[in-house]
């Protein structure tokens, strides 16, 4: 009876993690960034995807301390992890170090080019090197990864957007919309959306 215990508790823990992991995400999805934070276990308790999603909310709300304090949790992690160089691109993009930023965002990807995450990090990187071709493929190719992560959709649109391809920055963002139709960003893409269909 122990032993059917501790497996049953071995098996529910991890869906837990995964659906405080999902509940999070919509919440951030949603301009709600203090409650995704709050809907994540405690610093010390968080996997690298939710240190990663934890520093990205509290970087929304301007809290510097908070994010580089989440970042390198994520970047804590040993020299062959994906995860550890994700991290330190975070870290160095948050202090406006973009060549190391790109480098370890590089690295990240050469590591494990199927992480979303990494493809997500490179994408933001070089969207704030104005890099928006190569950006809006970073991007394009997290959310092919990963197809609910809303705002890897977002930012590929928007990159495209900037790279003159509206072709694939409406269906980014139309994927955006459909994911979370309560973010912030909305009327902003539907004020592009419409701007780009009034022309054609």
């Amino acid at each position: 009876m122990r032993k059917l215990i501790v497996l049953m508790l071995m098996v529910s823990v991890p869906v837990v993690v995964t659906h405080a992991q999902k509940s999070a995400q919509k919440l951030f999805e949603a301009g709600k960034y203090a409650d995704a934070i709050a809907a994540l276990p405690s610093n010390s308790a968080r996997s690298a995807r939710q240190a990663y999603l934890a520093g990205q909310a509290h970087a929304k709300l301007q809290q510097n301390s908070q994010a580089r304090a989440a970042y390198k949790k994520v970047a804590s992690g040993d020299e062959a992890s994906a995860w550890t160089f994700v991290g330190r691109s975070a870290l160095a993009q948050l202090d406006g170090n973009r060549d190391e930023a790109l480098s370890a965002a590089k690295k990240a990807t050469a590591l494990n080019a199927k992480l979303a995450e990494a493809q997500y990090q490179l994408g933001l990187v070089q969207n704030a090197r104005r890099q928006f071709k190569e950006a809006g493929s970073a991007f394009a190719q997290a959310a092919k990864l990963k197809p609910d992560m809303a705002y890897a959709h977002y930012y590929a649109g928007m990159a495209y957007n900037k790279a003159k391809r509206v072709d694939l920055m409406a269906t980014h963002f139309e994927r955006f919309l459909q994911l979370a139709p309560t973010a912030p960003e909305r009327p902003v893409v539907e004020s592009v959306m419409r701007t780009v269909r009034g022309k054609r």
